[in-house]
């Protein structure tokens, strides 16, 4: 079942909340795609550095190494509640074609996985996070090139929490769709 922000449950309270964390998630992935274009003006930076002047741009293999790791935590959630996150449906589709309750069921139960799989990711990340920003942990060479990691940490730890709200949110819409929302125990509108 394609579910996307604009796929209204018919709960306006819901959608709201569902279009409100899209656009946060949306705002995260501009952010990440103007990650991608400093990278991509480090990187042509490092090359100009080696091959002109025989020195390249100190940190840039830490740089570019942290800001890949943030950037897909900025944008996977966006991704999620787009609909646009790669997945085998194959099962689901032939699920679909006997039963589309059942489909919409299975489908709100993997859903509830990915909250649980990525709460179990944020639930052990956390106490990193908060340990390297104790510690003011460094990443890098002492003398050539030091950056704190402590914030790439905390990126992966926001994103993290978006995703697995994220999942909870396309789990309850399909669940809503799929059982109509006298299931979901709330007037419409």
């Amino acid at each position: 079942m394609a579910t996307t922000p604009e796929t209204p449950t018919g709960i306006r309270s819901f959608d709201l909340v569902f279009r409100f964390v899209d656009r946060v998630t949306a705002a995260m992935s501009m952010i990440g795609t103007a990650a991608i274009l400093f990278i991509m003006c480090l990187i042509v930076a490092d090359v100009v550095g080696r091959a002109f002047f025989s020195h390249p741009l100190p940190g840039v293999p830490e740089i570019v190494s942290m800001l890949i790791l943030g950037i897909v935590f900025l944008q996977i959630a966006n991704t999620l509640l787009r609909g646009r996150l790669t997945r085998a449906d194959g099962f689901l589709m032939l699920v679909r074609s006997k039963s589309p309750r059942l489909e919409g069921a299975l489908d709100a139960l993997m859903h509830l996985c990915g909250v649980g799989l990525v709460g179990v990711l944020v639930y052990a990340f956390y106490p990193l996070a908060v340990r390297s920003y104790g510690r003011n942990e460094m990443v890098g060479t002492v003398g050539q090139f030091l950056a704190p990691i402590w914030p790439t940490y905390f990126v992966v730890l926001l994103g993290a929490i978006m995703l697995c709200l994220a999942f909870l949110l396309r789990a309850m819409q399909i669940f809503i769709l799929t059982f109509g929302n006298e299931a979901a125990g709330e007037e419409t509108r």
